[in-house]
């Protein structure tokens, strides 16, 4: 039995870990905006995936970069000041930073609020991917790819071109893409994430894109800026509206563990287990215990107490009766549970003489008689 209890409690915590992971790490449910762990439409696990493809490493939830990271993709600037400044550091020592929000401090003057981002997400899915044309292109690695066409969800956002700046997906004055000279590195700005998300990675140039900037040679390293993608308020949502996905997950797992635990410790595997019963005590050795008492004591009415007197104390704790209870009183409640009259009765409970050897032989034999016929219908 103890053996299906553990049986049953491992089977019980590998369902719920394995719902934990599924539900917390990024299954086919987690469809939060911009999440890199994100299967959505909105998401950019596609762009991840593509990368690793490529054979460049990928850091996710990253926000301090070292000198081994060669470039790095802030989906979603919500960064402290001094992050900032850690970031831009780290781009003037020759790091690339691609920055998909319009509204950034890194994004070039022009862009406004990217509409992939928006206080009702379920807009996004009636939206179609809008075609950027190259136009005037002189950003390096996109002319290495002979892009032509950026498919952009959500609406394209155009950024001034400053002097300095390389651009592509523009005229020249305004671009879609900017690429900004910042100490040894660069800055490269899209004016949104729709060409990133998994709904249009695969559409137009879009990865090759993506590829040219973040893997433009095999075997280096890429860090997904780690971002809060807890969702904007409108300022009517109920409480449970503004939970977090990931938060109302973790409750899930944690009642689930709770149902786990209760079931196994409620359920009883195997037969029931009888409770311990009464001992009997035989004829024969309630005679031998009176022999040892009167060998002992000389005395057949000194036995006859001893016999009496437990008798009398079993008789009260069966039947529920006070400890002071009279004999005569006694033998009145005894009397309708057994077929001895009530002067056998007083006999056996006493007191009374008990003279010879013969008198105790037969006080014994009406106190056998006694917890034969009365304690087999009254419970211990």
């Amino acid at each position: 039995m103890k053996d299906q209890r553990g049986i049953l409690l491992a089977v019980g915590v590998l369902a719920v870990t394995v719902m934990g992971m599924w539900l917390i790490g990024g299954g086919p449910g987690n469809d939060r905006p911009l999440d890199p762990r994100s299967h959505g439409d909105a998401g950019t696990s596609a762009v991840v995936t593509l990368v690793e493809e490529l054979g460049v490493d990928v850091d996710i939830e990253q926000r301090e970069l070292g000198s081994d990271v060669d470039a790095a993709l802030l989906l979603w600037d919500q960064l402290s000041s001094d992050e900032r400044d850690d970031l831009e550091d780290w781009v003037r020592a020759g790091g690339t930073l691609v920055v998909t929000d319009p509204v950034s401090s890194f994004a070039p003057e022009g862009g406004d609020f990217s509409t992939i981002i928006e206080d009702d997400p379920d807009a996004l899915s009636s939206m179609e991917p809008v075609d950027v044309e190259a136009g005037d292109c002189d950003i390096e690695p996109f002319e290495d790819q002979d892009l032509s066409t950026l498919a952009v969800w959500g609406g394209p956002i155009q950024f001034d071109v400053g002097p300095g700046d390389r651009s592509c997906f523009g005229n020249g004055d305004r671009a879609f893409v900017v690429q900004t000279p910042l100490g040894d590195g660069n800055v490269v700005a899209f004016g949104g994430s729709g060409t990133v998300v998994n709904h249009t990675l695969g559409d137009a140039d879009n990865a090759p894109a993506i590829a040219a900037l973040l893997a433009p040679t095999e075997g280096g390293r890429v860090a997904v800026m780690d971002v809060d993608l807890a969702p904007l308020s409108r300022g009517d949502e109920t409480l449970s509206d503004v939970i977090p996905t990931w938060a109302r997950r973790v409750l899930i797992q944690l009642c689930l563990a709770f149902v786990v635990f209760v079931a196994w410790r409620a359920r009883r595997l195997g037969q029931p287990v009888p409770e311990p019963q009464p001992v009997k005590v035989a004829a024969s050795e309630l005679v031998a215990a009176m022999g040892g008492m009167l060998e002992r004591s000389g005395s057949p009415q000194h036995a006859a107490d001893v016999l009496r007197t437990e008798l009398r104390r079993e008789l009260v704790n069966r039947l529920g009766l006070p400890p002071n209870v009279a004999p005569a009183t006694l033998v009145e409640l005894v009397a309708p549970r057994t077929r001895l009259d009530e002067a056998q009765l007083a006999a056996a409970l006493g007191p009374g003489p008990v003279g010879t050897d013969k008198d105790l032989l037969t006080v014994v034999t009406l106190i056998d008689i006694v917890r034969k016929e009365v304690f087999v219908h009254v419970g211990s």
